[in-house]
Order: structure tokens, then C-alpha cells, then sequence
């Protein structure tokens, strides 16, 4: 899979935004009474979620960002050019 590319502060962040994402569009944007803008912000709170709670953001691969602090980080492993 993926190596880890979300830091502490990162992953805290989009937890707490997720929720209030979830909240605003379940509640207030009508998502409960089948809204389909509150279903879509809920549907972003809960992506939010996953990707704070397991560490990474597909979003992040492409781009090659990371907010994982240098210290902490694992060096991914190169497969290609192993020999099977």
C-alpha cells in the first residue's frame, strides 16, 4: 500500500474537520431529509475521517507531499527494481 504521508497536526485536523463536516451536512444542509449537497459535504466529512484515522491522503501520492516530519519518516521501498 501506501506509505504514511499525513503528520500528527495533519491527521488531527481533517479528524476534527470531518466531524464538523459530517454535523454541517447531515444537520444543517438537509442531508437527513435526503439533500444532495448535505449528503456530498457529509460524504467529504467522512473521507476526511478515513484518511486522518489510517495516515494518508491519496490526494498527497501525485504530488509527492508529505507533512510526516523528516524524523519520522519510513523510506519506501522501491519493488521495480528488485529481482523476483
Amino acid at each position: 500500500m501506501f506509505a504514511k504521508n499525513e503528520g500528527p497536526a495533519d491527521r488531527i485536523i481533517r479528524v476534527v474537520a470531518g466531524a464538523l463536516l459530517i454535523a454541517v451536512g447531515l444537520v444543517l444542509l438537509g442531508g437527513l431529509e435526503t439533500s444532495v449537497v448535505g449528503i456530498v459535504v457529509a460524504a467529504f466529512g467522512l473521507w476526511f475521517i478515513v484518511t486522518g484515522a489510517i495516515g494518508v491522503c491519496p490526494g498527497y501520492v501525485p504530488f509527492g507531499i508529505s507533512t510526516v516530519p523528516k524524523r519520522q519518516r519510513v523510506p519506501s521501498i522501491d519493488r521495480s527494481k528488485q529481482a523476483a
